[in-house]
């Protein structure tokens, strides 16, 4: 009894090969392949100077200029008197 074999064997066969050689062998990489994954690391590098320039200093004090856009623009704020309530 001969067991039917796919159109698709050599292909198989071929990529078992490979497995079998790939976990001690060399793997080649594309051009195109290594330049994407350089430029990624080098955007990911950039993305975490970025976000380290983002965070607030460590003892939880506010820049001043902070404070300021915070504050109130009513009158009453601006005046700085005292709001006399009726008894």
């Amino acid at each position: 009894m001969a067991i039917a074999r796919s159109p698709f064997a050599p292909m198989e066969e071929k990529a078992q090969q490979l497995d079998q050689q790939g976990a001690g062998g060399v793997y080649l990489i594309h051009s195109q392949v290594m330049r994407i994954k350089k430029e990624e690391e080098e955007a990911r590098e950039l993305l975490l100077e970025l976000q380290l320039l983002e965070t607030r200093p460590a003892g939880g004090r506010c820049p001043a200029t902070t404070l300021r856009a915070s504050r109130s623009l009513s009158p009453l704020r601006r005046a700085g008197g005292i709001i006399p309530v009726g008894e």
